[in-house]
């Protein structure tokens, strides 16, 4: 009796499941398909979530959160083989991300390549400062307040900002980057003997990041 009366209830949801896919236009399987959804750029995405309402939708959080997993999983720098097995150094505990901050994970992570820091992570597992895979959060991700801030330093050091306070020292000391006002950047402590000199300053990209994060449409 209740196997017949699954199956009547199978039966009179399929033809709503199909009638709404009916009513989607053709196009958006363009987008959202699993092969055809990772051959459009961030840019591209960005351009259309603020030109096309309609498409809007199409790029909500199930379909970003699966963008940033395979831009992270698409990053060769954050891979390493051990035992035979592939490890992942880095890795987003994004099931509590919201749009905004899977659009700004995806910018981020695509702005690579995030070589650097998957040495510096391994080299700070080795050293037992970190465990890996280093697990990162909406708060590392905000730790860039805004596109202009993103823009204003070195990729390795914006990187650092958002990696570094999970490498932590024995004495209590992080892999932090400071950022002041003046321009200033320090390292592992926020005092002046730390002050990082960038010679030679090193002009800033155009990054993804720095000309999307937008104030009306901030990823």
């Amino acid at each position: 009796r209740t196997s017949l009366s699954s199956s009547a209830s199978s039966d009179r949801l399929l033809p709503m499941q199909q009638q709404q896919q009916e009513q989607q236009h053709p196009f958006t399987y363009i987008f959202v398909g699993r092969r055809t959804f990772y051959l459009l750029s961030l840019t591209d995405i960005l351009q259309l979530r603020a030109t096309c309402t309609w498409l809007r939708s199409l790029f909500g959080a199930a379909q970003l959160r699966d963008r940033l997993r395979q831009s992270v999983g698409s990053q060769a720098g954050l891979r390493r083989v051990v035992n035979g097995q592939q490890v992942q150094l880095v890795r987003f505990d994004d099931d509590q991300f919201g749009v905004c901050d899977l659009l700004a994970a995806v910018c981020v992570m695509e702005e690579g390549p995030w070589v650097e820091i998957g040495e510096v992570t391994e080299w700070a597992s080795q050293c037992g400062d970190c465990e890996l895979p280093v697990t990162l959060t909406a708060d590392d991700i905000n730790t860039h307040a805004n596109k202009t801030a993103y823009g204003s330093l070195p990729r390795v050091l914006t990187q650092l900002m958002v990696v570094g306070r999970h490498v932590a020292f024995g004495d209590g000391k992080r892999l932090q980057i400071f950022r002041h006002a003046n321009g200033e950047v320090r390292a592992i402590e926020d005092e002046p003997g730390f002050r990082l000199t960038i010679d030679p300053p090193l002009a800033h990209g155009d990054y993804l990041y720095q000309q999307h994060r937008l104030q009306h449409d901030t990823p």
